[in-house]
């Protein structure tokens, strides 16, 4: 008769799941530090374990203990089971910070929650760009920024979590593709229209993204929305201007440009919308981070200067 994977961990390492908190991630108890803890199951050789490995305890540590960032999720050890039968044998063993992720929350308001107050926006943005600074300050990019990978715990402190598609950009010419993240619809401009550049303005357009569905009156549905790349730009197009020479000098230098590009004007409704939220400086902060030129685009370090979070 096979042996669970559950009973194995509980057998080799002391560790009891009890309960699915999303698919493959699962809240447990480790018995040697009674400590409660977050589980989570890849299988052994997959990319994206070995890549978050490398980037949290190699590029992101800091060789003295697990705990990385206040605002990053700490991966605390990694335990497989020896045994090749069982598919997914690598199992890394996180901090449990969670009680609910911000897409969560999206999900339940309008049920029993209520949407976030201006303060806790504010609160949590600042918190996300300070692990953004940490990230890029090493040449990390998350290129994963969206409500599912932000962790809330009881106490309202954010962790930043999921660095399988993160990005360690070990030498200046780096390329990135549509495919290397994992929310399409938080893709930035200049990547549709095929500038592969790896920089930290891919991050920072996501965080805008993040900012709008928070401010939404759902916080469920992404600010741009699009099933293919043209379809996405042309929303982006159709919503923000398409961009001119005056403020995106390079936009007509990019391989996918085309003199057909239809010629929107600015469309300021749908964002205006969100002043009654965030208000005047927070609709400036917004409008900052979804820069069309990469290289005006607010740095996570010159965001945290803002006037939105000078209160």
């Amino acid at each position: 008769m096979a042996v669970s994977w559950t009973a194995m961990l509980r057998k080799h390492h002391g560790i009891l799941i009890d309960s699915e908190i999303c698919k493959s991630i699962f809240k447990a108890f480790h018995q040697s530090s009674q400590q409660i803890i977050c589980v989570k199951s890849l299988p052994i050789l997959s990319s994206s374990s070995l890549n978050e490995v490398y980037i949290l305890r190699t590029v992101l540590s800091n060789h003295n203990n697990h705990n990385i960032h206040p605002n990053i999720l700490s991966l605390l050890s990694i335990k497989y089971l020896p045994s090749l039968s069982i598919k997914n044998s690598t199992y890394f063993i996180f901090d449990y910070a969670y009680n609910r992720d911000l897409a969560s929350h999206g999900l339940l308001y309008g049920g029993t929650e209520k949407q976030l107050d201006k303060e806790q926006i504010r609160t949590y943005l600042y918190q996300l760009l300070s692990a953004i600074i940490y990230c890029h300050d090493r040449l990390v990019y998350h290129c994963a920024i969206e409500l599912k990978h932000l962790l809330i715990t009881r106490t309202g402190q954010l962790k930043l979590s999921n660095f399988e598609y993160a990005k360690h950009a070990v030498w200046p010419t780096m390329a990135i593709d549509i495919r290397d993240l994992s929310c399409f619809s938080q893709c930035p401009p200049e990547l549709l229209l095929g500038d592969r550049t790896l920089r930290d303005s891919l991050d920072m357009w996501s965080v805008g993204c993040v900012f709008a569905q928070l401010c939404s009156s759902t916080q469920i549905e992404s600010l741009f929305r699009g099933n293919h790349q043209i379809e996405l730009l042309f929303c982006i197009f159709s919503m923000m201007g398409t961009p001119t020479h005056d403020i995106w000098p390079l936009f007509r230098k990019h391989p996918y440009f085309n003199v057909d590009f239809p010629r929107w004007l600015r469309r300021n409704d749908q964002l205006y919308d969100l002043t009654k939220v965030i208000g005047a400086e927070g609709l400036d902060f917004l409008k900052c981070l979804l820069t069309y030129d990469p290289k005006q685009r607010l740095t996570a370090r010159t965001a945290l200067q803002h006037q939105y979070f000078n209160r």
